[in-house]
């Protein structure tokens, strides 16, 4: 009877060893992306390979933000590390998102970019070898469509101002793709519904994703049923879901749930959480759906996330969204 009580002991102590682990690991990757968004990146990058050394399950998205940081702190042969890792080991396949991030700008005339550049095209060649690749090819191009825009608003934000003509054209640009790619993508769900991941890959799910989530709220609720048959049936990850009905909810008038919508403030220029349901509850919620905590979702802007004074406030913001609605009306 004692083996099993010393193995019961060992499970626990190993849990809580990666309870512990896990905590570290998102307060050092927290600490890293704040300092990324001061612009510290070496003080940055330190804090990623801190986290990286103490687990050995390192997300794809923090190598890849590391690999970033790297090139933006011009340590070449350190952002190639990570890059190469995510293409060897992890068999990254997004090209499209490579060639169009203008963090990794400086890595271009590296010879080493045409060899990183060549592995994640035969990755995604041998991810997609039982694609629909016609319809893949079709994504393909409203996902560069959709990004490649919006990639530049950060940059063309900080160089020119919110409220600048440079960023008054990009957004028509933005809003003008977006309207083609909502054209596409309907002819694909009206004719044929969801497609299957197999067929098109995350990829290709998160394209469609995208297009509807920046749509109207008419053609939202026009697929709402066939984005929750989608999830059901794991065609779309949980977290992508909880993104869409948080913003389809805000569009009806209604509290958001999972708490993934945020406005920015333009008396205090930062971030606020939009109205939310229940907001002693959201991180049981939240999980449930694959997301991360609240407070880990805000350690990106350097906010706390206080419910009782969230809780407080809630009046106050939800009359300044009505305000907002009303004007814009």
């Amino acid at each position: 009877m004692k083996y099993p009580l010393i193995f019961i002991l060992f499970l626990l102590t190993l849990s809580k060893a990666f309870t512990q682990n896990s905590s570290e690991y998102s307060k050092l990757i927290s600490e890293g992306w704040k300092l990324c968004l001061a612009k510290d990146f070496e003080s940055s990058a330190e804090q990623y390979e801190k986290a990286f050394q103490i687990s050995q399950d390192v997300p794809l998205r923090d190598r890849y933000n590391a690999s970033c940081i790297y090139a933006l702190a011009n340590n070449k042969d350190k952002a190639f590390h990570h890059l190469f890792i995510i293409g060897n080991e992890l068999k990254w396949t997004d090209h499209d998102h490579l060639i169009s991030d203008t963090d990794l700008t400086s890595l271009h005339d590296d010879p080493r970019w045409e060899k990183l550049s060549s592995l994640i095209i035969q990755n995604k060649k041998e991810e997609e070898a039982h694609f629909d690749k016609e319809m893949v090819a079709v994504l393909d191009q409203i996902y560069f469509d959709d990004q490649s825009t919006r990639n530049k608003i950060r940059s063309t934000e900080e160089k020119f101002g919110r409220e600048s003509t440079e960023m008054e054209l990009l957004w028509q640009d933005i809003l003008k793709k977006d309207s083609v790619n909502l054209i596409k993508v309907s002819g694909i769900l009206d004719e044929k519904g969801w497609p299957d991941k197999n067929l098109i890959g995350e990829r290709g799910t998160s394209t469609l994703f995208l297009v509807i989530q920046h749509a109207n709220q008419s053609t939202q609720e026009k697929y709402l049923p066939l984005i929750q048959k989608a999830t059901e049936d794991k065609n779309l990850p949980k977290r992508q879901y909880a993104m869409f009905y948080d913003r389809l909810l805000l569009n009806r008038g209604e509290r958001q749930i999972y708490g993934t919508q945020l406005a920015m403030s333009k008396e205090s220029k930062s971030p606020y959480v939009l109205p939310l349901e229940s907001p002693e509850n959201v991180d049981q919620r939240r999980v449930e759906m694959g997301l991360n905590t609240m407070q880990e979702n805000l350690n990106r802007w350097n906010l706390t996330w206080d419910v009782e004074e969230y809780i407080q406030k809630l009046p106050e913001i939800e009359a300044k969204e009505r305000e907002l609605n009303n004007k814009n009306n």
